[in-house]
């Protein structure tokens, strides 16, 4: 509804306002005061309040005081007529709103009733197309009464059946919508159980994934170290094989001098002090080397023992690495399998609903 706009009593009230303030009321400064309003209302308005204070004189020999008395008597009754009308639109307008409420909530009713009205349509429509069969049903079994008076008792048997029939019929259909609805109940109470039991196997299937995933970086970190270990084995085997094949020619170089020392000591018959000296400080230091190449021997057996138990732990690593992968792989199946069929479970969720 449109807006009641600015009213002579507002126009007065602001042209007095403006001329308190030392200036001339114009149709601007007007309506910078109000606020509101268009020029062409303020302007005829403006225009009426002029003429009223132009015209300062006693009316019919009144006082003045009388007349502005009786004008700002008039002023207060039509500000008061303009703030009624205010009033009475404002309500009309709540009213307006409320009726229009009414009237939507009504349509609303309306629409549902119409629904409701076909529905009864339809329904009415099924019953009689039933009672169109029933009554051509019935038809037929008149007519068969007609063919013969002997059958007729038989045809009377036969509605007494048809109609013990019906009622089976309707025994057996509710029945049927018992057992449905108690079918659809258990089926909601499975599918439920079913949506339980795969998230619950899904958390598993994280879990162990994620416990095998760890598991295999453990692994993968063991084979790791176990390598640098067989390559650290590695280099000490050759380093002992190279010490040991250095001995192996000082010793045969050692036996070689020893063994032509003694030649020549059986060829001359007899040896010096400082020859026998030699000869003994190179059968120590024989025995020396034999010693050391002893214990570099056990530390090569050692090292061999232990390079094969870190050979034997790698294949150890590398089986429970395929293992753990072909577990990793399995488990991955079955959750594609689950996943799959929660997806078609879903399907069968929406396409009954």
């Amino acid at each position: 509804m449109a807006r009641a706009g600015v009213t002579y009593f507002d126009i007065v009230e602001a042209a007095k306002a403006v001329k308190a303030l030392g200036e001339e009321p114009t149709v601007d400064r007007v309506r910078s005061h109000l606020g509101t309003g268009s020029k062409s209302t303020i302007a005829p308005l403006l225009k009426r309040w002029r003429s009223e204070i132009a015209n300062d004189t006693d009316v019919s020999g009144l006082p003045r005081d009388l007349v502005e008395a009786l004008k700002g008597l008039h002023q207060r009754i039509q500000g008061q007529a303009d703030q009624r009308v205010e009033e009475v639109q404002q309500e009309f307008k709540a009213q307006e709103e409320s009726i229009a409420a009414q009237l939507s909530e009504v349509q609303e009713k309306n629409s549902k009733q119409a629904a409701s009205v076909r529905e009864l349509e339809r329904k009415l429509a099924i019953a009689e197309t039933e009672k169109r069969q029933l009554k051509r049903a019935l038809d037929d079994t008149q007519k068969a009464v007609e063919k013969s008076e002997f059958q007729r008792e038989e045809g009377l048997g036969r509605i007494q059946e048809q109609k013990e029939s019906i009622e089976e019929m309707r025994l057996e259909n509710r029945d049927i919508r018992e057992h449905f609805e108690h079918f659809q109940q258990r089926t909601a109470s499975d599918r439920q159980h079913e949506r339980d039991q795969f998230r619950s196997a899904n958390e598993q299937l994280k879990g162990q994934v994620a416990i095998l995933t760890e598991q295999l970086a453990l692994t993968e970190r063991k084979l790791s170290e176990q390598e640098l270990l067989n390559k650290h084995g590695q280099a000490l085997v050759a380093e002992v094989n190279r010490e040991k094949h250095d001995l192996c020619e000082q010793i045969g170089a050692s036996q070689a001098e020893v063994e032509v020392l003694r030649r020549q000591a059986e060829d001359q018959g007899k040896l010096d002090m400082a020859r026998a000296t030699e000869i003994t400080s190179l059968q120590n230091q024989l025995a020396q080397l034999q010693s050391d190449y002893s214990a570099l021997a056990k530390e090569a057996q050692l090292q061999y023992q232990s390079m094969e138990k870190l050979e034997i732990d790698l294949t150890l690593s590398k089986d429970r690495i395929e293992q753990l992968a072909d577990e990793n792989r399995i488990l991955l199946q079955e959750k594609a399998m689950i996943q799959g069929q929660f997806t078609q479970l879903e399907n069968s969720l929406k396409i009954q609903k």
